[in-house]
């Protein structure tokens, strides 16, 4: 008796360890398609005023709409700008300026608030029209650029800023923003190229 009572016991403890060394295998197997999923996947960038969802991955083209996006943030930093919320506008800069030219980028801010206390003037950009390269990360806007005292505005013009952005993995950053010539407009050129096509 004693002894099919043992040969029972050890049937059912290899049964039991048959179905531990299953369901650790199976764990394995999930745990390593887990890892593969987590590291070849995009990372959905949630900015509350996109009207979708845009993905930056580790690899390929930045999205379109989220370049456009970040210039417009950073045209709102940049030359938005009055005595008093200049220091504003410096503190962000950390937040989306590459850091190889946020030194540079800083010293001209600082120069400029230093300018605009001396004048009492403020500027005010309203952008109209951008052209994003996303393969160059390259972005163009036209807008018009007031500048007032306070008081009155002093004059308007229309201007062109040239971005460009770099991109370190998943993270894209602001590297430069110039004012450019009217003339020297890629988005110009691009559109009249595109209504000659057609």
């Amino acid at each position: 008796m004693d002894i099919n009572n043992s040969g029972l016991a050890a049937r059912k403890l290899s049964i039991k360890l048959m179905l531990a060394l299953g369901f650790l295998g199976l764990s394995l197997v999930s745990n390593a398609a887990l890892a593969v999923v987590a590291a070849t996947s995009q990372k959905v960038v949630l900015v509350p005023t996109l009207t979708d969802t845009v993905e930056v991955g580790s690899g390929g083209a930045v999205d379109r709409d989220y370049l456009e996006r970040m210039s417009r943030d950073a045209i709102y930093l940049f030359l938005n700008r009055t005595p008093e919320t200049a220091r504003y506008f410096e503190a962000q800069l950390e937040r989306i300026v590459d850091p190889a030219t946020y030194q540079e980028i800083k010293t001209a801010l600082i120069k400029d608030r230093q300018d605009r206390r001396e004048t009492k003037s403020s500027q005010t950009f309203f952008p109209s029209e951008f052209y994003v390269k996303p393969g160059d990360l390259y972005v163009e806007v036209v807008g018009r650029l007031q500048l007032s005292d306070g008081v009155s505005i002093q004059s308007t013009e229309t201007k062109t800023y040239a971005l460009r952005f770099a991109r370190h993995g998943t993270a894209v950053r602001l590297k430069s923003i110039v004012e450019m010539e009217a003339k020297d407009r890629l988005g110009a050129r691009a559109k009249a190229q595109t209504e000659a096509d057609r």
